[in-house]
């Protein structure tokens, strides 16, 4: 494992050390958790991004749920339950 130093502000270090004593875990522990989740997080929004920009990129026609609901003859049944 490689090592890392960081800054935090006092704030978020006495919520560490709580959140450290009442889970019976080190901060250690629950910084590296935290970034790991939070990098897993990111990573699966720039997936999705990348796969937004793609399909935007193809060009494809699209329709709203109007168009859909009416297309289906489900218009009556949306005013309905609207």
């Amino acid at each position: 494992m490689v090592g890392l130093s960081i800054r935090i502000s006092e704030e978020l270090n006495n919520t560490l050390n709580k959140s450290a004593e009442y889970l019976d875990k080190s901060k250690c522990y629950l910084v590296r958790e935290a970034l790991e989740t939070y990098l897993q997080e990111l990573q699966e929004d720039i997936e999705d991004y990348n796969d937004a920009k793609r399909i935007v990129a193809q060009n494809n026609l699209t329709y709203s749920l109007e168009e859909v609901m009416k297309e289906l003859g489900f218009e009556d049944w949306k005013e309905q339950n609207d």
